[in-house]
């Protein structure tokens, strides 16, 4: 019996993937070499270069299906039926994201260490893609929740840095050792922490009661300065950045 079609370039694939991972854990990203790669892969060179031409492919091709494993968890639980309550859905959330970076430990590893991929690159559009399509889903999943009155409205990427910023912290001291319980446990302080902040029953604005600051107790200000300006989507998400110098009228 064959194999299907496809399956053969598919496992070579793989294979050099998951040298990749291995070098560029062991060695760092700068240090590993096409060569090393090849030779811990096992796969000759025309097969290498075949699927890719250059080390930064290898790289981004295993940046963008680590974020495309990690994300397909997350579409499987927003395809289910509309959470009962707002601490049920950031308990299923969070504990995917903390159950998947144990599973995945060497690959949340690369990929933090990687940070992020540039915006014009092939992988960078790749993730853009990805990230958007889930913050669609994610939105309309949690929508059933902000009709009822449960959660605040707030921005996709607000929530995003609320729901899965405090477990990324917690992840980034777990995979350095610093942090010895197992990294699932913390999957309920984190998820009622998330809920505190994003129920529609959490603390009010202050804002409006604080005491205004006197002219004299403000710093002075410099006439210009230089800016980052970042170009958002309807999701909060970054699809460009640039920098520019600015002058500041009096105030």
């Amino acid at each position: 019996m064959t194999s299907p079609a496809g399956a053969a370039p598919a496992r070579t694939r793989k294979r050099i993937l998951i040298a990749a991972l291995r070098c560029f854990l062991d060695r760092g990203y700068e240090q590993t070499t096409t060569a090393e790669i090849r030779m811990r892969s096992g796969v000759s060179n025309g097969a290498l270069f075949h699927h890719f031409p250059t080390k930064e492919a290898i790289a981004e091709a295993l940046y963008v299906e680590g974020i495309g494993s990690f994300q397909e968890g997350v579409r499987e639980i927003v395809r289910q039926p509309a959470p009962r309550s707002l601490l049920a859905a950031l308990r299923a959330v969070i504990g995917h994201q903390l159950t998947w970076t144990e599973e995945h430990a060497d690959l949340a590893r690369f990929i933090y260490q990687r940070g992020h991929l540039d915006f014009d690159s092939l992988g960078g559009a790749a993730v853009g893609a990805l990230n958007r399509s889930l913050a669609a889903e994610v939105r309309q999943w949690m929508e059933p929740l902000v009709e009822r009155g449960l959660v605040r409205p707030t921005p996709m990427l607000v929530v995003t840095a609320i729901v899965n910023g405090p477990a990324h912290a917690v992840a980034r001291r777990w995979l350095a050792r610093q942090v010895h319980e197992p990294l699932t446990s913390y999957a309920d302080v984190l998820a009622r922490a998330a809920c505190a902040a994003l129920s529609a029953d959490g603390p009010a604005d202050e804002a409006s009661t604080a005491p205004a600051s006197r002219a004299e107790d403000r710093p002075s200000r410099a006439d210009s300065g230089r800016i980052t300006v970042e170009l958002l989507d309807a999701d909060g998400l970054v699809t460009g950045r640039g920098e520019a110098t600015i002058r500041l009228a009096p105030g």
